[in-house]
């Protein structure tokens, strides 16, 4: 046994140091996700809590108009910004840098609604809409904001939408681990090409051994690579995880996927070439089905339900409650062992291919 834990070890310690010469390998691992993260992350909203800037110009001054203004500052979905020019209110808006402006007139006593500036490409503009409407039928009724519920067509929770880094951080986690997977099947392409899978399996060691050789070295650039993106987006996002144990079991799940992902498509790509070029948009494409792209809350039924074929809508629903929900570690075990049951059988599947495959 200690005799093979070397052997793992060697193994472990040459991958990692080829990973670490290989400068476009670490762009793709380290550098590119946490870009991708960033701009998409300030596309959906930015930072998740308070994720919609209102800003405010009040030209009334009255205490109808300096009550809405509390109203609404009090709502912990806001952010508000303070404005006395309407000018920089509308540009405000139109250049994105907020949600919607709010423009209370001269003489208002809460008897009429107030003029609203939008942006026309803001996906968000209906949500923020309904909490401004909540918030002025409230005051006229003179009483508390009424009730809105917000529901998505595929039905489930309901609520202000899951957006800004706290989404883009899990989702990209998730998804360049999957890519990572697939790209990482050309280092078992390479063994067939040169003939050292044929030399490895002449050699004395058991075919556990021969596995866990193949396995380790793209587990642990996974693992790296999903402690480096949880650790970003904590200190430069300001992403909470949530519960430890639970982040911890379900980077594991997600990370034995990405393994297993490795073990099966060095059998099923016929040349690096293939995996290079092919296996990214596959990866892509399985991150999309399962939520990587967009909340599966805004998806039709049908797609929901087709989403969970995919393991990546599992691993998001498990971190989304973790982040979002503040879930514990047992509350999202049964999607973490989910994506542990896809990660066997796909595991499985490439190693009752490979050894045949590695003869070759």
């Amino acid at each position: 046994m200690p005799h093979s834990l070397n052997v793992i070890f060697g193994a472990a310690a040459a991958g990692g140091a080829g990973a670490a010469r290989d400068r476009r390998r670490l762009a793709v691992l380290f550098l590119l996700p946490a870009t991708v993260m960033g701009i998409v992350g300030f596309a959906m909203g930015g930072y998740s809590s308070a994720s919609f800037v209102v800003g405010i110009l009040d030209r009334a001054n009255t205490s109808e108009s300096r009550a809405l203004a509390a109203a609404i500052e009090s709502n912990e979905q806001f952010r508000v910004r303070d404005y006395t020019n309407e000018e920089r209110l509308r540009i405000a808006v139109f250049r994105g840098r907020m949600n919607a402006g709010i423009l209370i007139p001269p003489g208002w006593h809460g008897e009429r609604n107030v003029p609203v500036y939008f942006s026309s490409a803001s996906s968000t503009s209906a949500i923020v809409r309904v909490g401004i409407d909540a918030e002025l039928s409230g005051l006229a009724r003179g009483g508390n904001s009424l009730d809105v519920v917000i529901r998505y067509p595929a039905g489930g929770r309901t609520g202000p939408p899951r957006v800004g880094f706290a989404y883009t951080a899990p989702a990209n986690l998730v998804l360049f681990v999957i890519i990572n997977g697939f790209i990482s099947a050309l280092t078992i392409l390479q063994l067939r090409e040169n003939g050292i899978s044929r030399r490895l399996l002449a050699a004395p060691r058991r075919t556990w051994e021969l596995f866990a050789m193949l396995a380790v070295a793209p587990a642990q650039q996974m693992i790296a690579q999903a402690v480096f993106l949880i650790l970003a987006a904590r200190l430069f996002f300001g992403v909470h995880w949530g519960d430890t144990p639970g982040l911890v079991l379900i980077t594991a799940a997600v990370t034995c996927l990405g393994v297993a992902i490795v073990l099966l498509m060095g059998t099923v790509f016929r040349t690096g070439q293939q995996a290079t070029s092919l296996g990214p948009w596959i990866g892509v494409a399985i991150g999309m089905l399962g939520g990587c792209s967009w909340p599966l809350e805004v998806v039709p039924p049908f797609m929901k339900t087709v989403a969970h074929l995919s393991p990546a809508s599992w691993a998001m629903d498990a971190y989304l409650a973790l982040i979002f929900d503040h879930a514990t570690v047992s509350e999202i075990a049964p999607d973490a062992a989910i994506v542990f049951a896809f990660a066997a059988v796909i595991a499985m599947a490439g190693i009752i291919r490979l050894r045949p495959q590695l003869s070759r």
